[in-house]
């Protein structure tokens, strides 16, 4: 059989899948669309104002609405339709695939039949050419004895007359026989060469055992060919019964199988054209019923008759709608609220809103920053000060010891962010001042133009050499006259001088931060923090050295220096200001 009810079983069943998925994918729109109809509809009578304006919406239905509703239930009916048709076509195809699968097993035994006839038929074919070969075997090797005995006894006779000096008729007839004999043998068959290969194996041997051995292959030969024709007359009667009989019949039935199968998958396609026109129809019933009439598929629901879509459609009457709507909404009293919609802002969170709008401090020129925070000094200047003043004051080594490299980054970008918003004196950082102190000298170091201008810092340091000797007097007493008190003077005039001129950003903050180191020193006894420590620390922070690295070690001595008299002499110096 050939594989055409393959083809229409696949294609019933994926026909019918393709029908289910419409008529589920429909009943569910129809049941979403009837959902939110009956939804709508019932917010808008809870929407409306009033007792009476709920009952006359309650008890009425636009001439849009009702016609709507009746069209979606009329594409219920075609889903349920659709169902049915898949429904059917599942059965045709699971009875159509059951018949072929029988019609199949038998096809299969018929061609098992005709294989066993075959392989039955090699088989004694087989036999019967081993019984042949055999039998010719046989045959050829008393061919073969005869001739050597033959020829064995007709040379005996021809010696035997050679010797009496007589060759009688007998003799010459004899040799003469043996020797037409020979020449006959060679023109019916090329025996040169076996014969000398038999006078080979048999040389030497006399007349009467090539004789016994030429009736011995007889007797073989003769079985054997016994043998072979005995094969030989079974091999054909089994070909005859095949060819003429068995086959016939076999091949009757399949032909009989074939135009059973045929006339099968006539009748199951033209059961689907019909069950396929009969749904057509009736999903052509449901749209136009005839003449108007109802239809036993329609909804229970629907009370009115059943009309095709068109006249569903037709039915909608969109002026006495608009007048319904226009009385119940004057019913209602409803009034428009004509007023200007506020703008409302999103209220984001304090940490979004520092990642959105960023207020940087590392690396921004003080007077910007300054200017832009509107504050007289930098805040982390102000909050690491008052941090430090608060617990760090007794800390051994305060400025001079550093904080963890992560803490520190954290915390800086915290204050690159808002300095605002960064409070120091939260548990995370009250045990870890030496990270304040460190951002702290990180922000100063990373000053534009540093803390004090080239300008003004190159007039500093003119007053204090690399070379100068420690011991030098480092703070005026009052009344002083000596020529050492006098040079303190200058240099207390000179520096204050220089502070003067400085930017009015940069001068508050150098008050700011001497004043607080001020205090920190102050507690020395406790954080081992002299001027002259204070000034190691803070000295190439605040005057970093030139861009000469030859000059840079004269340069960090000078700055050194520098912080260290004014340390000694802030009140001086800022009183001078």
């Amino acid at each position: 059989m050939d594989q055409p009810h393959v083809v229409q079983v696949v294609f019933f069943k994926n026909r019918a899948r393709v029908e289910e998925e419409y008529s589920r994918s429909m009943q569910k729109l129809v049941q979403t669309t009837l959902k939110t109809m009956d939804h709508h509809h019932q917010g808008s009578k809870a929407g409306d104002a009033g007792p009476a304006t709920t009952a006359m919406a309650a008890a009425s239905m636009t001439t849009q609405q009702a016609a709507w509703q009746r069209l979606v239930e009329a594409h219920e009916t075609l889903a349920s339709n659709r169902m049915k048709f898949s429904i059917t076509l599942n059965e045709m195809s699971e009875y159509l695939n059951s018949y072929v699968k029988t019609k199949e097993n038998v096809r299969r035994k018929l061609k098992d039949t005709e294989q066993r006839y075959q392989k039955a038929i090699e088989e004694t074919e087989t036999l019967l050419e081993k019984a042949r070969i055999k039998y010719e075997m046989q045959s050829s090797e008393w061919e073969k004895l005869l001739v050597k005995s033959g020829n064995s006894k007709a040379e005996s006779m021809g010696g035997g007359s050679g010797t009496n000096g007589s060759g009688g008729p007998g003799a010459g007839a004899g040799a003469g026989g043996a020797q037409n004999a020979m020449a006959a043998l060679s023109k019916t068959k090329n025996v040169g060469s076996a014969v000398s290969g038999i006078f080979s194996k048999h040389k030497g041997a006399t007349q009467e055992s090539l004789e016994r051995m030429g009736q011995e292959a007889g007797v073989k030969a003769k079985v054997a060919n016994e043998a072979y024709k005995r094969l030989l007359n079974q091999t054909n009667a089994m070909r005859r019964d095949f060819y003429d009989v068995q086959l016939p019949k076999i091949l009757a039935s399949v032909m009989g199988l074939i135009e059973e199968v045929d006339q099968f998958l006539k009748f199951s396609l033209g059961k689907y054209a019909y069950t396929y026109e009969s749904a057509v129809l009736a999903d052509a019933i449901t749209l136009k019923p005839i003449d108007g009439g109802s239809s036993a598929e329609t909804p229970a629901s629907a009370a009115a008759p059943v009309v095709g879509m068109v006249e569903m459609v037709g039915a909608i009457d969109t002026k006495a709608d608009l007048d319904a709507h226009l009385q119940i909404t004057a019913r209602s009293g409803g009034r428009i609220n004509r007023a200007s919609i506020p703008y409302k802002e999103y209220e984001m969170s304090t940490r979004a809103r520092l990642y959105a709008n960023p207020k940087p401090i590392f690396g921004v020129p003080l007077d910007m920053q300054l200017a832009r925070d509107k504050h007289p000094v930098p805040m982390i200047l102000a909050k690491c000060a008052d941090a430090v003043e608060a617990f760090g004051l007794h800390n051994e080594g305060i400025y001079r010891q550093s904080g963890q490299n992560s803490q520190v980054n954290k915390l800086r970008n915290e204050f690159d962010l808002d300095a605002e918003h960064v409070d120091l004196r939260s548990n995370a950082y009250v045990g870890d001042i030496n990270t304040i102190t460190s951002v702290l000298k990180m922000y100063l170091r990373e000053l534009p133009g540093g803390l004090i201008p080239p300008a003004q810092r190159t007039a500093m340091l003119t007053y204090f050499l690399a070379d100068e000797p420690d011991s030098a007097p480092s703070e005026v007493t009052a009344y002083s006259h000596s020529d050492d008190d006098l040079e303190m003077v200058q240099k207390i005039s000179g520096l204050a001088e220089a502070i003067r001129n400085l930017p009015v950003p940069n001068r508050n903050t150098v008050a700011y931060l001497f004043a607080h180191l001020d205090k920190v020193q102050a507690f020395q006894e406790f954080n081992m923090m002299n001027a002259e420590n204070l000034g190691i620390v803070f000295g190439p922070t605040i005057a970093p050295p030139g861009a000469n690295p030859v000059d840079a070690a004269t340069d960090i001595r000078r700055s050194t220096k520098l912080v260290r008299f004014i340390l000694n002499n802030r009140r001086a110096i800022f009183e001078a200001v």
